[in-house]
């Protein structure tokens, strides 16, 4: 990177952003100190606008830079993607200054302060975003916090001065994984810039095996593709196969698990359980290779983007076939997925976007679908029915409100707090887990046949009467007791459910009365002790 490279960032910056970024702390002050500054909130709008995709005016609207930023110079919280950027920026004009010890260590004790939070430690600016920071931190979601570090020097943070970063990613992760970094040093900026302004375009070549023609009303082919050919195609393009796509490849999924189990136990079966990949390009060519024949066919797709089966291409592409598996078997294994491509040179304005919807809204098979077909779902159903009230298991039922009854997730919810906090926690997180296999732990540990619908109902009450007692003590005077009855809720009701007076009120023929009572007072008793023992021990930690 050359002086040159300097210079084509900063015009691209002063064209996007030069009318909408406030400098108005700046008037009065000499003009390259304030151009300097400029550019340094510019970086940091930049990577708001690319990695949130949101317009200039949002992304310049997320600055916080100036006089108290404590370390931050951008925040902005993306609702859609449920993540929260906090961004470090610095501009290095001879690209030779990256980040120090100091600059590394401000950004880090800044951060834990917005996680805290403690707003009265920030600027005004921040302080205009507590809402918009509120909502990402008291969120019930699962919410990914992105630590953000930008600069125009070539040369990356040294070991020492990322440190500090590293270890509060480590320490945010610790158990669930709620938080990555974006460091970008002068090469990834000029990225971020020149890939905004030319998008690349693929050019997929696929062998389509056994295929088919739909030619009317508009062109597409389809077929069955094979499991190494993905690969590559993964290898190859990583998520830019998706940019028209709603969204990219999630690692960590329930489904995505399934795929990968399929394709490392049983590859073969793969196409037969999976509902195969939707392409859609701007022009597709068939080559002459293979003359009529339907066994194999070569086709070029310019403009290609998968919209749908991202999870499917993603999981393929990481894992493939286990490849010990293929040491093993004296044969080639045969593993395809099916594919269709659909051509939009003759089609109608906007139709790309239309399939892409349509093909997103399919419902996909859930851990949820998988519980309902336990035999003591329908059971519990059935004895809720008995007593007028109604348990609701599938997917796509109406959930019963108050007395009404109760779902499946209520009933997981609380009988979870209350076997153990390992799953307090779970349910909590990733309650799907509990129900992907319905013959094994940890779901035959809240769902077997001792279980009875009194025992489920009552512990529904139980959980609602504890989370309306919470939300009481939310405006309490206990430490932290927002985020305390927002984030811990699960983990008190787990105390309550073990309070030996709760214990001993929680079973079949005693008064429900009492036992709501009890679990209210329990409430009261355990939240501040929880808020207490979190501001004595760990203070600065979200």
């Amino acid at each position: 990177m050359s002086d040159l490279t300097i210079q084509r960032i900063a015009n691209v910056l002063k064209r996007q952003f030069s009318e909408l970024i406030d400098m108005s702390d700046w008037e009065g002050q000499p003009e390259d100190k304030r151009h300097v500054a400029f550019l340094q909130r510019a970086v940091a709008a930049l990577c708001i606008k690319r990695l949130a995709n949101v317009e200039d005016s949002a992304a310049a609207a997320a600055i916080t830079d100036g006089f108290g930023d404590n370390g931050v110079d951008a925040i902005f919280f993306d609702p859609v993607g449920d993540s929260l950027f906090i961004v470090q920026s610095k501009w290095s004009q001879d690209g030779n200054k990256p980040f120090d010890a100091a600059a590394s260590k401000a950004f880090v004790a800044g951060v834990r302060d917005l996680l805290a939070p403690r707003f009265d430690r920030f600027n005004d600016k921040v302080r205009a975003k507590k809402d918009q920071i509120s909502a990402a931190l008291y969120s019930d979601r699962n919410i990914d916090v992105v630590l953000v570090t930008a600069t125009t020097a070539k040369q990356p943070m040294a070991a020492f001065v990322r440190q500090p970063i590293d270890d509060l990613i480590n320490e945010l992760n610790d158990t669930i994984q709620i938080a990555r970094q974006e460091n970008f040093t002068q090469s990834g900026v000029y990225q971020l810039i020149t890939a905004e302004s030319n998008p690349k375009k693929i050019q997929l070549q696929i062998a389509l095996g056994d295929w088919g023609l739909i030619d009317k009303p508009f062109l597409s082919y389809y077929g069955k593709v094979n499991i190494d050919d993905i690969v590559g195609w993964w290898n190859k393009y990583n998520n830019s196969l998706f940019t028209q796509n709603l969204r990219l490849f999630y690692q960590n999924s329930d489904v995505n698990d399934a795929l990968r189990q399929t394709l490392q136990r049983s590859p073969e079966h793969f196409w037969y359980f999976n509902n195969g990949i939707t392409v859609i390009c701007d022009s597709v060519n068939r080559s002459l290779a293979g003359g009529t024949s339907r066994v194999i066919g070569m086709f070029t797709c310019e403009g290609a983007s998968i919209v749908n089966g991202a999870q499917t291409v993603g999981t393929i592409g990481r894992h493939g076939i286990n490849s010990d598996q293929k040491d093993k078997d004296e044969i080639e294994i045969d593993a395809w997925v099916q594919v269709r491509i659909i051509s939009l040179e003759n089609c109608p304005p906007d139709f790309g976007r239309e399939i892409t919807r349509a093909a997103n809204l399919q419902n996909a098979v859930g851990n949820r679908e998988f519980a309902a077909m336990d035999p003591l779902q329908h059971r519990l159903a059935a004895d809720f029915a008995l007593d007028q009230r109604k348990y609701a298991y599938k997917q796509g039922e109406s959930e019963p409100r108050g007395n009404e009854g109760c779902s499946i997730v209520e009933a997981t919810q609380a009988l979870g707090c209350a076997t153990s906090i390992e799953l307090a926690v779970q349910v909590k997180r990733e309650i799907g887990g509990i129900w992907a296999d319905t013959g094994a732990s940890p779901y035959t540990d809240l769902f077997n046949e001792r279980l009875t619908s009194t025992h489920v109902w009552r512990s529904v009450l139980l959980m609602r009467s504890v989370d309306e007692e919470i939300r009481k003590l939310r405006r309490s005077a206990a430490p932290r007791a927002d985020m305390v009855g927002v984030h811990m809720h699960r983990v008190i009701l787990h105390l309550v459910f073990r309070d030996p007076i709760v214990r001993a009120l929680h079973h079949d023929a005693a008064e429900e009365n009492q036992l709501l009572e009890a679990a209210r007072k329990s409430s009261r008793h355990w939240f501040p002790l929880v808020a207490n023992y979190i501001e004595e021990n760990h203070r600065d930690e979200y």
